[in-house]
């Protein structure tokens, strides 16, 4: 089968989303042809993929009129491709164009927030298509609850997770090593990874739990790597710089160590040498947590996640199992849950394995493409 992937979040640029779409793709890609246009792309970012589409200027206004154009032109030329694939309900429409133009199929990614972006006009010109698609696939139980508020029809909803690679995280380090050479010797590690947009309520942990944290576990070193996210078309807000502002109100610089963006590599590392994971998602009216892939990559590396029941983190999470689910807004039930798995290092072993199990059997890529191929085959049937 070949497949046309229409998407605006691709590498280089980063982000959970970016992430998804270029592993599907290239898991895809070991059985059927893909296509990918993308806003831009590296000229070493092909593998993988069979042809990576890119205008010279990237904008979204640019790509939406590129991606028609050369949308139109390869499925023209093509007519081997049966499925277009877009990468967010963003662009729903041009799938949506084309697929009826030219007679393929219509399948659209939903991620979350692409649903409930709060804007009439995104509202009206967007979300309101993607009713008419073949079938929408949805990143969490969540996300695909949204996508039916959004007149979705219940049969054309597929739930595929994102996956992990859990090779990724198999370092001959052990925790304590890599705590020396990041200078947390003797620290106990509490971890945040990821874009700081605001539902990811990392001010309102350093305010509301963090202060009572350093309290029982003055040992305690709060660990972020994240910075703003800049090349994001929803969230603009300098939330990085009202987290600092917050860490110098609390007294608490020297039991936080900020890194902003970080590599690869480091970032594996990060996840090893941490205790605990905690992702303190807000429950926001405008923004929503659609999966939470932070929480898998803890698992990966055997680690447990303390997180709020928000959005489709609950599909990440096995509650008592791989970590802890906390209602949202609870700070006192937060702040002791954190100070709890910190004090008992029986407990975030045994979470810390049954994530890592869990990881490498329900989140496996090798599943999770196997399952989006099944969708775009059946949609073709």
């Amino acid at each position: 089968m070949e497949i046309l992937v229409i998407t605006w979040n691709y590498p280089p640029r980063q982000g959970g989303m970016e992430q998804l779409l270029a592993s599907v793709c290239a898991g895809l890609s070991q059985n059927h042809r893909v296509s990918v246009i993308t806003a831009y792309a590296e000229n070493n970012f092909t593998a993988g993929q069979e042809v990576v589409y890119r205008p010279v200027s990237p904008g979204l206004a640019r790509y939406l009129l590129f991606a028609v154009a050369r949308g139109f032109s390869l499925l023209r030329d093509n007519r081997s491709i049966e499925v277009i694939f877009g990468g967010s309900v963003l662009v729903t429409p041009i799938v949506l164009l084309l697929a009826r133009l030219l007679r393929r199929k219509a399948i659209v990614q939903a991620h979350g927030l692409d649903l409930i972006y709060r804007s009439a006009v995104y509202q009206f010109f967007i979300v309101r298509w993607l009713r008419h698609v073949d079938q929408v696939i949805a990143n969490s139980h969540h996300t695909a609850q949204l996508a039916r508020q959004k007149g979705v029809r219940e049969q054309a909803i597929e739930v595929i997770t994102p996956g992990v690679d859990c090779q990724r995280f198999q370092v001959a380090a052990t925790a304590d090593d890599l705590k020396r050479v990041w200078k947390l010797e003797n620290r106990k590690i509490i971890l945040f990874v990821g874009r700081l947009a605001r539902r990811k309520g990392v001010k309102e942990f350093i305010e509301r739990s963090l202060v009572h944290i350093v309290t029982k576990v003055p040992d305690m070193c709060f660990v972020i790597a994240g910075d703003n996210p800049t090349e994001s078309l929803a969230h603009h807000d300098d939330v990085a710089g009202e987290i600092r502002q917050a860490i110098e109100r609390s007294g608490l610089t020297d039991h936080v160590r900020w890194l902003g963006a970080v590599s690869d590599a480091k970032l594996v590392q990060l996840y090893v040498l941490c205790d605990v994971l905690v992702l303190p998602v807000l429950d926001l009216d405008s923004d929503v947590e659609g999966f939470g892939i932070v929480a898998l990559e803890a698992a990966a590396a055997g680690k447990p996640v303390v997180a709020t029941r928000c959005g489709g983190v609950p599909d990440a999470i096995e509650h008592g199992v791989t970590g802890l689910l906390i209602a949202p807004g609870d700070y006192g039930a937060l702040s002791d849950t954190v100070v709890r798995i910190l004090g008992d290092p029986a407990a975030r072993t045994t979470m810390g394995e049954a994530g890592r199990r869990r990881a490498s059997t329900e989140f496996a890529w090798t599943r999770i493409v196997q399952r989006y191929a099944d969708v775009l085959v059946r949609s073709t049937g």
